[in-house]
């Protein structure tokens, strides 16, 4: 019986090589997305120039996503995980459950302060913000945007401990989270006056909002 003729060129690559080849790329062309982003918001994000900053050919970040709108919701989705896991370490390292509130609360606040663009990437508005298509499009990855909500829910619970069962939970996270980013999208607006600052105003607005979260009557 004769052997089967054998195959001649490159070996075929090894899935796992490609799969990490990919990852490493879409990786470089995010970090280039922001770069371009932080010099000049959503409209400075494009294509050309990502390729002009990794010193390739335009069509190579259309390898990896289809239109601008699929690479800045991938660039959101990273920053919301960013997010949440600052969230998430600070309640889990909370000293006590009835700490985790404040030390989340305190997290919101410093990610926004030391990490501007990543919060803007969260909030800003562009096309992606029709739900339906999103989810289409990318699926659970934008469920795990909720993420972040949870953790303050669960610092909420935690903070109110066996009062919890008689509260809204959804409706206090909700107006913990819209306070906070009021006051950071206020600052990311240059728009806190009279001489005060957002680390001036910390302390105050967190001791208020404990203050102010009781369970329904």
């Amino acid at each position: 019986m004769e052997s089967p003729p054998k195959r001649r060129g490159r070996p075929p690559s090894n899935p796992l090589d490609l799969a990490q080849a990919a990852q490493a790329a879409r990786n470089a062309i995010c970090d280039a997305a922001v770069v371009l982003f932080e010099q000049g918001g959503v409209d400075a994000i494009n294509m050309r120039d990502i390729g002009k900053v990794l010193n390739v050919s335009q069509m190579m970040a259309y390898r990896y996503f289809p239109s601008k709108d699929h690479l800045m919701m991938e660039l959101r989705i990273r920053a919301f995980a960013r997010f949440s896991a600052s969230l998430e370490r600070a309640r889990r390292g909370a000293p006590a459950p009835a700490i985790s509130l404040p030390r989340v609360c305190a997290a919101y606040l410093i990610f926004a302060y030391h990490k501007p663009h990543d919060y803007r990437l969260m909030f800003d508005m562009w096309a992606f913000e029709n739900i339906s298509t999103m989810k289409a499009e990318f699926g659970e990855k934008v469920r795990k945007q909720a993420a972040s909500w949870l953790e303050i829910q669960k610092a909420v619970g935690e903070f109110l401990g066996p009062r919890a069962a008689s509260a809204d939970l959804g409706e206090v996270t909700d107006i913990v989270w819209a306070t906070l980013h009021g006051i950071c999208s206020l600052h990311l607006a240059r728009k806190l006056v009279f001489g005060r600052a957002i680390k001036q105003l910390a302390r105050p607005l967190i001791r208020s909002l404990l203050a102010g979260i009781t369970p329904r009557e």
